[in-house]
């Protein structure tokens, strides 16, 4: 019998593991809204959909890292929960923060079904700004470490699920896969949204004329940040971009010198997680679209993929997008309705 996949590029061997993923989370297949077939489109309605947002959040927490930078996590805690029950920690994308819609709506809908969610907020961002003399970047894996070592000591017995969006994706599975058979602190199980893995094929996607849209907002972000951050400690010297300036020559001018690295390719190279997936041990779910503008999900479809990992890869999603059909009545992203039931049927506690 032949199978047709709907994922061009998919064998018929990784398709019927997506359909396995799928009937384990008793989740039926992306169908996205009308008119909202498009990666482009999904990125854009995903980003600026309205949404429910989390509850006021109860505490900010200040975590120093052991350079001397510091984040902030906020913290959202039911009535219900106790000491020793699970623990979400969110990571947010590359211009983004713990007030990102995304976060918004993970933290809202896990908060209601009895987790304990911090939101983190990566170096310089949010109400962080002004701890850190860093920006953050796409492999700072060494900072959720330090997260997942405070949440040890603060919260001992709690078991931790570590989802991160985008770049925080990137992140998280960099970590994870760094960590191997010995994960870092209470950590037990990750997920990955719509994560870069190989940040050198995302670059030059970013760059392709059809997402120029994408790649002038995510520019002027980090160029805003950086200005900010220069300005609030002169001790950094002041920092000038050229006129002509794309997100790839970015990296080389700031990210990858300010980092140490020899080259922006060394950065590239040694921030992807694509290498490390192989090496993860923990339960891991990670979930894609192939029509996503941002990132090239292509690279996972040849990816070996551990039997711990669960994998979904759709036709249409966008970036962080998954606008469609099959949700709860108060949202409207596949997405999140996945990442919610991979927890709840998955991991226990």
């Amino acid at each position: 019998m032949i199978i047709k996949s709907p994922i061009e590029g998919a064998t018929l061997s990784l398709e019927l593991k997506f359909e396995r993923v799928l009937q384990k989370l008793k989740l039926n297949r992306f169908r996205p809204f009308p008119m909202m077939r498009g990666g482009f489109w999904q990125t854009i309605y995903g980003a600026y959909w309205p949404c429910l947002k989390a509850p006021k959040s109860d505490k900010l927490h200040t975590v120093l890292l052991p350079d001397g930078d510091a984040v902030t996590l906020v913290e959202n805690r039911p009535k219900s929960w106790r000491l020793g029950k699970r623990i979400i920690l969110l990571a947010h994308g590359a211009c983004g923060s713990h007030e990102s819609p995304y976060m918004e709506r993970m933290a809202r809908r896990l908060f209601y079904s009895g987790h304990l969610v911090l939101r983190m907020n990566f170096r310089t961002v949010g109400p962080g700004f002004g701890l850190s003399q860093k920006c953050y970047h796409g492999g700072v894996s060494d900072d959720t470490r330090a997260v997942l070592h405070w949440i040890d000591r603060e919260f001992p017995g709690s078991p931790v699920t570590q989802v991160g969006f985008s770049l925080g994706g990137n992140i998280t599975l960099k970590m994870a896969g760094e960590d191997g058979s010995k994960p870092t602190g209470p950590l037990d199980s990750v997920v990955a949204v719509s994560p870069p893995v190989d940040l050198k094929a995302a670059i030059r996607k970013l760059g392709q004329p059809e997402n120029k849209l994408f790649e002038k907002m995510f520019l002027n972000s980090l160029k805003k940040d950086v200005e900010r951050l220069h300005e609030k400690f002169p001790n950094l010297g002041p920092q000038k971009f050229p006129t002509e300036l794309n997100v790839h020559m970015f990296d080389e001018l700031y990210t990858a010198p300010r980092w140490g690295y020899p080259t922006v390719d060394d950065y590239y190279r040694e921030s992807s997680s694509l290498q490390y997936l192989p090496e993860i041990q923990v339960p891991t779910f990670i979930l894609c679209s192939i029509d996503d503008p941002v990132i090239d999900a292509s690279s996972l479809l040849e990816t070996p993929i551990n039997k711990n990992i669960d994998m979904l890869l759709t036709e249409h999603g966008g970036h962080v997008g998954f606008l469609g059909w099959g949700t709860r009545w108060d949202e409207v992203r596949w997405s999140d309705q996945a990442v919610a039931q991979w927890i709840d049927n998955t991991l226990v506690r």
